[in-house]
């Protein structure tokens, strides 16, 4: 792959940094590592395997000089860093100034609008929210409502997202800050295209392909209002699941409010649910075609690993499609501007995923260890 085919990936020890990069290498991409220590990331990149060029540099998001160096003769930048809502554009204006097209891991709207404010190169494609949530999470309903078979116009999403898992600074930041109005809101549905209240949160219940008993938050993101939209769907049920009780104790103290100490607090409490377990995350999907019946419904559970490998996974992805020409001149969100086949059939083979199965069968609200529903590790095709 030539010089001009070149991804930066800015960010590379953290998490979501980490797998982008990886996945990157394993699909033969040159790729340039960057942190603000060239040996640290250095030391990432050889932890990676890949047959095409890689080299690793310092770069430092505050110094301006060294991020438009990092971004010169890249054909892509990836940023993987954090928190956006502290960093902002950064590394978006620099990767334009270079006139290498950008793809973003973390962000929703209020910063796709951010972009509408830098100096853009004629022809720019600048993929936002491809990360877990936002990205995956609004990827994978429009990709089942297109595959299911069924006109999704009028039917019913039922979506639970979660799992246990660790924090680092920078995601705990950005996920208090995404606890605002500006990309969700708390305790609700979509119902015949308004937002309605929801019903009280199911704690300490059991839920399809999750391992144990759960807490289900009701939870509308605007990401899953704009899949509603697009996709005609007459009614969203969406939920994020914790399985431990640390973490909803912080978020309930802290308010929705994005300080340092609350995101301090926030990376305590998800090392207590996590204590003496494995991390994971399960994004279980329902749709239910407007005709009602059991037999008609359809769905897809996808187990990951963490929600940085997840979403560095996403990024990497996203890349790929811009890279070879398959996501449009523009800025946009990453489920609605990449090619959901293409995207479903490079994710189902990533070393991120460790389930991803197609279901069919009675309504996802059966509990898990039912008649219909078993944990991830034991799922089959048609128990969903």
């Amino acid at each position: 792959m030539s010089a001009d085919e070149r991804v930066a990936v800015i960010g590379v020890t953290g998490g979501a940094g980490r797998a982008a990069l990886a996945e990157l290498r394993r699909a033969g991409v040159s790729v340039r590592a960057a942190s603000r220590s060239s040996a640290r990331a250095a030391d990432v990149l050889a932890a990676t395997e890949g047959e095409a060029p890689a080299e690793a540099v310092a770069a430092d998001v505050t110094d301006p000089a060294a991020l438009a160096a990092c971004c010169a003769g890249c054909r892509v930048v990836v940023d993987c860093c954090g928190p956006v809502t502290e960093l902002g554009t950064r590394v978006a204006a620099a990767a334009a100034a270079a006139g290498a097209d950008y793809v973003a891991a973390a962000g929703d709207e209020p910063f796709r609008a951010l972009l509408a404010h830098i100096e853009q190169p004629p022809s720019w494609t600048a993929v936002v929210s491809a990360g877990m949530m936002p990205g995956l999470t609004g990827l994978l309903p429009r990709w089942l409502a297109a595959d299911s078979g069924a006109p999704a116009m009028g039917g019913h999403l039922t979506g639970y997202v979660g799992g246990r898992d660790r924090f680092t600074y920078a995601a705990a930041v950005d996920y208090l800050a995404g606890l605002g109005e500006e990309v969700g809101t708390p305790m609700a549905v979509w119902r015949n295209g308004r937002v309605r209240g929801a019903p009280a949160p199911r704690s300490q219940t059991r839920l399809p392909f999750f391992p144990g008993q759960v807490t289900a938050q009701p939870y509308l993101p605007v990401e899953i209002e704009r899949v509603a939209r697009a996709v005609g769907l007459a009614a969203v049920d969406w939920y994020s699941v914790f399985d431990g009780t640390a973490v909803l104790d912080v978020l309930t103290a802290a308010g929705g409010t994005s300080g340092g100490a609350d995101a301090a607090a926030l990376m305590r409490a998800a090392e207590l649910d996590l204590f003496g377990r494995s991390p994971y995350q399960l994004i279980v999907l329902r749709l239910d075609s407007a005709s009602g019946g059991a037999a008609g419904g359809t769905g897809l559970v996808l187990r990951g690993t963490d929600a940085s490998a997840l979403t560095g996974t996403t990024a990497a992805l996203a890349a790929l499609a811009v890279l070879r020409g398959e996501a449009a001149p523009g800025v946009g969100h990453a489920a609605e501007v990449l090619d959901a086949d293409r995207f479903v059939a490079r994710l189902a083979d990533a070393p991120a995923v460790t389930a991803f199965e197609r279901v069919s069968g009675p309504a996802v609200d059966e509990p898990a260890g039912s008649a219909t529903g078993t944990p991830v590790e034991e799922v089959e095709e048609g128990t969903l």
